[in-house]
């Protein structure tokens, strides 16, 4: 497996793993399918865009930017997906580690996700076995796509 920055070939496949995420309904919070152009302005907009290649194909991908602005944006947060058939083999790993060495290199001092599903355990596992902390809970911060809530988890790690 190769990450690299995104270029623009890799955009039909980058596009089409963010916009099966988001559809899914259970972990992004966007609710809206972007167009390949709409998908390519967000991603030219971040710190960082960048996806992992494996066997020709681009598997995953994940955005990098500050988690606010001004006196805040020190702090990274980051975005990322991953195929549905390439999940559970260490690409999402490969990711937030590579994330983590990125937000460094681009001056941020920490990266914090905001809203992490409570039922997303698989993420919730890579985190906490990367040295993040869980900061609290927001009761029923995420609205499932099939019209329930479910808590969302504030993770926190720092360098």
């Amino acid at each position: 497996m190769q990450l690299k920055s995104i270029e623009y070939t890799d955009l039909p496949q980058a596009a089409a793993i963010w916009n099966n995420v988001v559809d899914a309904g259970d972990s992004f919070p966007g609710d809206t399918l972007l167009t390949e152009a709409e998908t390519w302005e967000m991603f030219s907009a971040q710190t960082e865009t960048v996806c992992a290649h494996y066997d020709g194909k681009v598997v995953g991908v994940y955005i990098l930017h500050p988690n606010n602005i001004g006196r805040c944006a020190h702090i990274a947060n980051a975005s990322y997906a991953v195929h549905a058939d390439y999940r559970g083999q260490g690409i999402g790993r490969a990711l937030v580690e590579d994330c983590i060495i990125r937000a460094q290199k681009d001056g941020f001092r920490g990266l914090q996700f905001n809203a992490v599903v409570a039922s997303n355990t698989p993420a919730i596992a890579l985190y906490l076995k990367l040295g993040f902390h869980i900061l609290g809970t927001v009761t029923g911060g995420y609205h499932y796509k099939d019209g329930s809530y479910r808590d969302t988890l504030i993770f926190l790690t720092t360098w």
